[in-house]
């Protein structure tokens, strides 16, 4: 039987450099539920997945300590494991469950960036903007993690909403109360084209003084590419197009964590979705290995 991301684990937490955890948890999902499974699916597949990236780079520097799963539906128990979790001196990747669980792992970012002397940044990648206040009669739905954010302490300015088509019309007023807010709905990275995209991100955020946090729905990527999620959304970007944006903004940028949320292995064919979020977290890896980012 292989482990788990065959050949990059380590028993040895001293000698770690990317650190994983899971959160199974999707009962806040508004339509499409499913993600819940999505740690176990992903740990499975990635028995298979050699530990090379998509032109052949050898990726065994990285050294993968997983953490488990945090099984709970309280946030503020949830934010207390991601406290402890974002002690861990190296790379982070959560693994969702549905967006909702940005809710605590953000509050306990903005904590760990501040304590480090850092500016704590967002940049969210996905679909919607999930900027609702309230949802569904809920101020813990998968459409409301930004706006919790804001509320918590996050400014404006340092929160970057990437790959948008969907939108509440709450959204929309929210927008207008805080002009700051970079929003680059899906349209318009297409007409600046990925690498100009990139580059506009890459330039406000290029100074070490911020730390980033980066938010992955896998919905950002069209429902051609990505069918198993909850909330699909027509006219989005594509495998390649993500990956591109993702993987240079690792390269390019102070992201020291990375959450891969809303992928719904119920919902999915053949598991390419699955697939297609750990093809791009090798990626990932390729690029940190290549950047001299990884701590050991």
């Amino acid at each position: 039987m292989c482990k788990e991301f065959r050949d990059l684990t380590t028993n040895n937490k001293k000698e770690a450099n990317v650190f994983i955890c899971g959160v199974p948890f999707d009962k806040n999902a508004s339509i499409g539920k499913g993600a819940s499974e999505a740690p176990k699916v992903l740990r499975e597949l990635s028995k298979d997945l050699p530990p090379l990236d998509r032109i052949g780079r050898d990726l065994r520097k990285v050294k993968i300590y997983d953490e488990g799963d945090f099984v709970t539906e309280d946030f503020d128990e949830l934010q207390k494991n991601f406290d402890v979790f974002f002690k861990n001196d190296g790379f982070k990747v959560i693994f969702g469950g549905d967006h909702s669980i940005a809710i605590a792992s953000e509050r306990a970012f903005f904590d760990k960036a501040k304590k480090d002397g850092k500016i704590p940044v967002i940049l969210h990648l996905d679909a919607h903007p999930d900027i609702c206040d309230i949802y569904e009669n809920s101020k813990y739905s998968h459409a409301c993690p930004i706006f919790r954010s804001l509320e918590y302490g996050y400014e404006d300015r340092n929160i970057t909403i990437m790959g948008v088509r969907g939108f509440e019309l709450q959204e929309i007023g929210t927008f207008k109360k805080h002009p700051k807010l970079d929003v680059f709905k899906c349209e318009d990275i297409k007409m600046l084209g990925v690498e100009n995209f990139i580059n506009i991100i890459t330039n406000k955020y290029k100074d070490e003084k911020y730390e980033i946090y980066l938010s992955y729905d896998i919905d950002a990527n069209d429902p051609a590419y990505a069918p198993g999620t909850g909330t699909p959304e027509s006219f989005g970007l594509t495998n390649y197009e993500t990956m591109e944006i993702v993987t240079k903004l690792v390269k390019n940028l102070n992201i020291t964590t990375m959450d891969l949320v809303e992928i719904a292995p119920p919902l999915d064919v053949n598991n390419i979705t699955s697939w297609l979020g750990l093809k791009t977290l090798y990626e990932i890896f390729a690029g940190l290995i290549e950047t001299n980012k990884l701590k050991k």
